[in-house]
């Protein structure tokens, strides 16, 4: 394989950074949101356990599809700018604010600026919820895809663009569906406890009494992920 240089990542440390980048960006607190609200709906409804991973899956596979579609858009455009070390840079410093809000947003909550979903767009998935179909599923996982990117878009940016910059093309998509698998996992874990009940009760806990810490380490590793980015590409 091709060695690492300056102001390039070398490639034994892209694998490892692009999962554990997907995995951060899938802590997103924009989709545990609506993925809990409309487990607990199809519950409340009396939905069968079927119909509930059904449908639960669908929203999945939305956010996946619309994330992955994204990244191959932006792929496309690093691709004919020809300067990702540019845009790694933007991308880097992007993840280190957004870093910086999430801990203000632990540490200082009054203080204005908020990475959550626009009250609006919350309307309309409740909106999609009501109806309980697997497109309209679909459909909130699109909408819920797209909505994620003010939360935690920097993110997604920076690895794409560290993709631009190191990969080809071809290379580059699968590293971006290795990433876009890391993204969900999280909400996969999620479905599969809707089969244990005690299991999601003691998941549901566990969230509500960890949440300062889950978003204070998440707010630190996004800070982190973004110097490392600035030294790699400096």
């Amino acid at each position: 394989g091709r060695r690492g240089r300056r102001g390039v990542l070398p490639n034994d440390i892209l694998l490892p950074m692009v999962l554990t980048s997907g995995l951060l960006d899938g802590v997103n607190p924009c989709a545990f949101a609506v993925m809990g609200f409309l487990l607990a709906f199809l519950f409340a409804v009396g939905q069968a356990r079927l119909q509930v991973l059904q449908v639960g899956a669908a929203y999945i596979v939305g956010m996946y599809l619309t994330y992955f579609a994204i990244g191959l858009g932006v792929l496309a455009a690093l691709a004919s700018l020809g300067a990702p070390h540019i845009v790694a840079t933007v991308g880097a410093w992007l993840v280190i604010a957004l870093g910086l809000v999430q801990l203000k947003d632990v540490l200082f909550p009054a203080l204005p600026f908020h990475l959550r979903m626009p009250a609006v767009v919350w309307e309309k998935t409740k909106g999609l919820m009501a109806s309980v179909t697997l497109p309209s599923a679909l459909a909130l996982g699109g909408l819920v895809g797209l909505c994620t990117l003010p939360c935690s878009g920097g993110i997604y940016v920076a690895i794409l663009s560290l993709l631009g910059s190191r990969t080809t093309y071809l290379e580059g998509v699968g590293y971006l569906a290795l990433y876009n698998f890391m993204f969900v996992l999280p909400l996969i874990g999620i479905l599969l406890t809707v089969g244990n009940r005690p299991v999601a009760r003691s998941l549901a806990a566990w969230e509500r009494r960890n949440t300062r810490a889950v978003h204070l380490v998440a707010g630190f590793a996004m800070v982190a992920l973004g110097v490392g980015i600035l030294v790699w590409t400096s």
